[in-house]
């Protein structure tokens, strides 16, 4: 007996289990994440070359970021130096990140966190270096002499038009520290249970992935408007530092390792790439993705570079220094 014959023997009711029992095994096949040693053993063109690309544009990078500390190393006094190095290195991290999701697509979810947590960890590094531009708070206030500050900025320009112009005390600017710094720690201890609840129970993190999302939103929108109000303050006294160019280059990466990343992920399950499991579609649209970060990462470290020319710290207190011997 065939199994045609088979077939027409079954009950309707086995022959509907049986369709969506290969179903859900094709769609297994399709979406399962490959381990390291499946992944090697069934290594494709396309893989190989991207994992070529992927080390290239990494390699690229870290030297955009070499190149970078050694101007500022020159050119920016010590007070700068630090929180400005570990601004541009974020976006080598980054890169490390993505190379790494390629080499070890498993490790997709632990290196997306390291991405999302960049821009945690950037924004109290931010902010600091912003008072250090005026040496600190209270110089800042000092300086000012009580000048009034605009609430009204990005992302919450639209709710809060009506908000009245707001005069920085010390008890503010402490108010404005806590809305950037509470970014690592409720934002790192929520990456930390989704991380443990994906690589324990995947389904139970399916169920409750959800709930997190306000308040990772809430979280981001709060720290981002506090630092683009700390650069309108700065920047009345710092003009010519380029520090919106510094805010938009943080910014880019939730817009590139956040937004975008969920955006193509969701788009790219339209298309159908690679095939049966393990080199399936999961690994190819992790690696598509990845790739266009990196190459994204490559065009603002250099547009970083750019920004982090200024200020030349080190040879204006110089020059100062020289009209201060000449005058003696």
């Amino acid at each position: 007996m065939n199994a045609s014959e088979d077939n027409q023997l079954m009950e309707p009711s086995e022959l509907s289990s049986q369709d969506s029992n290969s179903e859900n095994n094709l769609t297994i096949s399709l979406r399962a994440i490959p381990s390291v040693a499946e992944y090697y053993e069934n290594m494709t063109a396309f893989v190989s070359l991207a994992i070529f690309v992927a080390s290239l544009l990494t390699i690229l990078n870290i030297c955009i970021f070499s190149t970078t500390v050694s101007r500022m190393c020159r050119h920016l006094s010590k007070p700068l130096l630090q929180p400005s190095i570990m601004m541009v290195a974020l976006y080598p991290i980054i890169s490390v990140a993505a190379l790494v999701t390629i080499l070890v697509p498993y490790s997709w979810f632990m290196c997306h966190t390291v991405m999302h947590l960049m821009f945690m960890v950037g924004g109290p590094v931010f902010r600091t270096l912003l008072f250090r531009y005026v040496v600190s708070e209270q110089n800042y206030v000092k300086e000012t002499g009580g000048e009034a500050v605009q609430l009204n900025t990005p992302p919450c320009c639209c709710c809060c038009f009506c908000l009245p112009m707001v005069v920085p005390t010390k008890a503010k600017l402490c108010i404005s520290r806590y809305m950037v710094w509470q970014m690592p720690f409720w934002q790192g201890s929520i990456m930390l249970v989704m991380n443990i609840l994906y690589y324990r129970d995947i389904n139970l993190y399916h169920q409750v992935m959800y709930f997190f999302i306000p308040f990772i939103v809430c979280s981001i929108v709060m720290g981002a408007w506090s630092l683009q109000i700390t650069v309108r303050m700065i920047t009345k006294l710092r003009g010519d530092y380029q520090l919106r160019k510094k805010m938009f280059c943080l910014q880019l990466v939730v817009m590139l390792c956040k937004l975008q990343y969920l955006l193509l992920y969701d788009q790219l399950d339209g298309i159908p790439m690679g095939g049966e499991y393990p080199i399936n579609h999961t690994v190819y649209k992790q690696t598509i993705i990845n790739i266009l970060i990196l190459v994204e990462m490559v065009l603002v470290s250099m547009m970083v570079q750019s920004a982090y020319r200024t200020p030349i710290q080190v040879q204006v207190d110089e020059v100062n220094k020289e009209k201060e011997i000449t005058r003696i």
